[in-house]
């Protein structure tokens, strides 16, 4: 295998067309920026007659050595106008050179943004996380990129997440079930208003840029536009053709594989891709083995028409728990996860086809097809808690010794508790989820550019959508390696929507005024399979079924104020959180929600918000200094779906609000031999709960307390008695003024009741007061040198605000934590390679092991982070 590599690389080099022995040459160099937003077009093509050229870099720029005989040259970039110059033998500077943005273009194809990291075709607060950013870091997921992004939480979980957990400006992180997820422009999440958590997220390995969104733009998306966007853009066709290749290892048998294949012909771009990920996971039994395949098509089928085509597969089976530790077990060894058996299995495949036509300069019509269909089957054990005293006579010793032994020599105390799998009868048990999703939908979108400068912008766009989602869950008491149990739910759930919206861009002088509204009409029902099918009485095929449907409206507006380098900004709109299955089927009743009568109609409306933000992007310091500031306030209404098995049942209203900057700098002058940048981004955020009544249902029961958190709770009841409903066994109110432990032994079920004269001060969880990231990158030469710190202040982790952590690790406010990575690459001049370059990654250098979250509360307790991981790859491009 080395000897036909060798071999290989001697060929390339005596046939390498860029060599010029003997012969009289002369030099080009220049920059090649986009007309559209002036920034550097990394990779652009420049090429002669001969095949003489190469690429752009990084920064756009290109310096190359031609024959004598070249007469010209032509430089090209994909969705993007080629230009030709002719040459006449000599040296030639061309300084910038801009290429207009095609017609015909797509934005599934185009990453546009600046030097202060905004999107570019997006009014208001944004981010871009770009190409340069994603190849020196060399992420492990997605999540460790996004966690440097202002405004954004990310909520840990095991392994590599691929059920990512992202808060943006406060929504509530588990599964991103708040925020609009999107891949190249459409729908990411199984079902984006039945079911929006995110089982799925593209692999890094062959995410180009990600870009999030805020403000009042976001009203071009929906469902879910209350707080945010994430929209991750995949690799694109190359300018020409080549082959890449990735290679990666690391700690705990980390392995990435990576295999492309494009190029650009004529006007038709193409890239196949294959992607294969494995990893054994930060603590026991949470392996992960992934493969994605995908494929791309971009063709100009004429000046005034373009097409793009894009299919994609993934495959996941992971050995996942939605189980997690006692803090018990975190400190002994956070490591440990005794659950062998779980195992989540999962396969998704997606379509998209985009046509666009422009009929004139002026207008253009995008049509779009999209389709998914998702699968995920897992299979978990269920567990329980106990005294960490008696697992040795619970479990057997034989299980003991295979899953427990780190409790040898351990002393216990009267709250230490660890989870372990639930036995009855000698006998273990275990339960199946297996969710079935399908998804299509048709975009039509109207731009037109109207004014005597074409100034102003139309955009109108049409939406019809549809999705089916069934939920099926199975028991079986025989063994935690059960596949197969009796059925206890079979649900299915349909939906269909219309939905649209009308944005206009006035461009006046330096004001810019973009008001947009958009409506949403959703129809809706669930229908309960099991529950018709033991119906011997049932008349129809429709039985058992609830519908609900509703329409609403969603205006907002920015306005921009531009002076040189400096963009001034504001904009207010009302965004919606989209009824799930979570708590779509409820029926309001004098302000509560309870659960629907047979023949009830429906009235849930969804979460509202009005959303304000200001702000300021720009250059402090041309070419030196860039950054973004905002200030934005969100006061939501009508607000229901809480945390995990947190439901208000009163209908709440909660504010947040904060501060988001990011700052990058260039700290050495432009012509210096070297580069350090320095990139900082912070968040400041504030949150409270204004009114409401909410349901706890972990709170009492499945929550194993300690003696602190029992406490903490008796005191906060005892302190404003008047805010807490508390019922007994039997579902009777507990009327006693003051309760004690004895009192908190019979409570069953609690109802906290904000606003004034009851809980007055109550956070919203998992948004930490403080999120500080910076990365310093120096560059020398073909040398790159990183380091990227991450500062997450506390947070609480439930609507009650616990302080003290419970005993099996369910409740309780996060320590503060803070990570450092450490990044080093550097790119070889090899002969015959486009691209030759090898890199080292270190991973939370510190190994400082944190309480990460606790995202499923009693049902598993703290997910630990922070654990060090050390990578080492190469890039090859042919």
């Amino acid at each position: 295998m080395k000897n036909t590599f060798f071999k290989l690389l001697f060929v390339l080099t005596l046939t390498n067309p860029f060599l010029s022995i003997g012969q009289d040459t002369f030099s080009i160099k220049g920059k090649v920026i986009a007309d559209n937003d002036l920034q550097p077009l990394v990779g652009a093509l420049i090429f002669t007659p001969l095949q003489e050229g190469g690429i752009a870099d990084d920064k756009g720029n290109f310096n190359f050595t031609l024959k004598s005989e070249t007469e010209s040259v032509t430089i090209s970039f994909l969705g993007y106008a080629s230009q030709t110059f002719e040459l006449n033998g000599q040296d030639k500077d061309f300084g910038t050179i801009t290429l207009a943005l095609k017609p015909t273009s797509l934005s599934e194809i185009i990453i546009t943004g600046s030097a202060d990291h905004s999107v570019d075709n997006f009014e208001g607060s944004s981010y871009l996380l770009d190409k340069k950013t994603l190849e020196l870091s060399n992420p492990l997921n997605t999540e460790e990129l996004l966690r440097i992004v202002p405004g954004v939480n990310i909520v840990g979980d095991m392994g590599l997440s691929n059920r990512p957990n992202i808060s943006i400006r406060g929504s509530w992180g588990r599964r991103s079930k708040k925020i609009f997820l999107m891949e190249d422009g459409t729908p990411a999440a199984p079902a984006p208003y039945i079911a929006p958590g995110a089982y799925y997220n593209p692999v890094s390995d062959r995410v180009q840029a990600i870009e999030v969104y805020k403000g009042a733009d976001m009203l071009r998306y929906g469902p879910n536009n209350m707080f945010g966007g994430v929209n991750y853009i995949t690799a694109l066709p190359p300018q020409k053709p080549e082959l890449r290749l990735k290679l990666v290892g690391g700690q705990r048998n980390y392995t990435t594989g990576l295999f492309s294949y494009g190029g650009t012909w004529n006007n038709l771009g193409a890239l196949v891709e294959a992607v294969y990920k494995k990893f054994d996971g930060f603590t026991d039994n949470s392996s992960v083995e992934v493969l994605n395949l995908n494929a791309k098509i971009f063709a100009e089928l004429s000046k005034k028409q373009s097409l793009y085509f894009k299919i994609s597969g993934q495959y996941e089976d992971n050995q996942a728990s939605l189980s997690a530790i006692t803090p018990f077990t975190f400190d002994a060894d956070p490591t440990q996860n005794p659950f062998d058996a779980d195992r989540f299995t999962m396969r998704r495949y997606g379509l998209d086809i985009v046509h666009k036509w422009v009929p004139n300069t002026s207008t253009s019509l995008t049509s779009k097809i999209y389709a998914t269909d998702f699968e995920r089957d897992w299979w978990r054990q269920v567990n329980t808690v106990i005294k960490a005293e008696d697992v040795r006579a619970y479990v057997g010793e034989q299980i003991y010794q295979n899953r427990y032994s780190y409790l040898d020599g351990q002393s216990f105390g009267e709250d230490d508790y660890v989870r372990v799998g639930r036995i009855i009868d000698g006998k273990e048990s275990t339960t199946d989820s297996r969710w079935i999703f399908t998804v299509s939908g048709f975009k039509e979108q109207f731009n037109f550019n109207y004014g005597s400068a074409n100034q102003h912008e139309l955009e109108a766009s049409f939406k019809l959508h549809q999705e089916s989602y069934n939920n099926r869950y199975l028991r079986a008491d025989s063994s935690r390696w059960a596949r197969s149990g009796n059925p206890a739910t079979d649900q299915e759930f349909k939906l269909w929507s219309a939905s649209g919206y009308v944005r206009n861009q006035f461009n006046l002088d330096k004001w810019a005024v973009t008001p947009i509204l958009r409506i949403e009409y959703v129809d809706m029902s669930r229908q309960d399979l099991l529950a018709q099918a033991a119906d011997p009485n049932t008349q129809s095929a429709d039985a058992y079924t609830i519908n609900n449907n509703y329409t609403i409206a969603l205006p907002g507006v920015t306005v921009d104020y531009k002076h040189g380098q400096h963009k001034l900004f504001s904009s207010v709109y009302r965004g919606f959180v989209a009824p799930s299955k979570v708590f779509g089927f409820f029926v309001e009743r004098n302000g509560v929600l309870v659960t629907p009568d047979e023949g009830s109609t429906l009235n849930i409306d969804p979460e509202l918000s009005v959303n304000v933000e200001v702000g300021w992007q720009g250059a402090l310091i041309p070419q030196t200094l860039q950054g973004q500031l905002t200030y934005f306030n969100n006061s939501i209404e009508n607000f229901v779906a809480a945390g995990e098995n947190e439901l208000f049942r009163k209908p709440g209203k909660v504010n947040i609000q904060g501060v988001e900057a990011s700052f990058i700098t260039q700290l050495l002058p432009e012509n210096a031999a070297s580069q350090l940048t320095l990139d900082v981004n912070g968040t400041f955020m504030w949150t409270k709960v204004n009114d409401g009544a909410m349901e706890d249902r972990d709170l009492f029961g499945p929550v194993v307390h300690s003696a602190a958190s029992r406490n903490e709770f008796i005191e906060k009841v005892n302190a404003n008695r008047a805010a807490y409903q508390l019922f007994d066994a039997n579902g009777q109110e507990i009327t006693s003024q003051t309760i004690d432990e004895t009192t908190f032994q019979n409570i069953s079920r609690s109802i906290i009741n904000f606003g004034d004269g009851r809980v007055e001060n109550a956070k919203v969880p998992y948004t930490p007061e403080y999120n500080i990231s910076g990365r310093l990158n120096y560059k020398v030469g073909r040398l790159s040198v990183g380091l990227t710190g991450n500062f997450v202040g506390e947070q609480y982790t439930e609507f009650a605000n616990f302080e003290a952590e419970s005993a099996d690790g369910a409740l309780g406010k996060l320590p503060a934590y803070f990570n450092m990575d450490v990044q080093m690459n550097y790119e070889f001049k090899v002969k015959g390679f486009n691209k030759f370059s090898a890199f080292i990654n270190a991973k939370n250098i510190t190994n400082e092991v944190y309480r990460a979250s606790r995202l499923n509360r009693a049902n598993s307790g703290i997910f630990p982070g922070g654990f060090r991981q050390n990578i080492v790859g190469l890039n090859l491009t042919l």
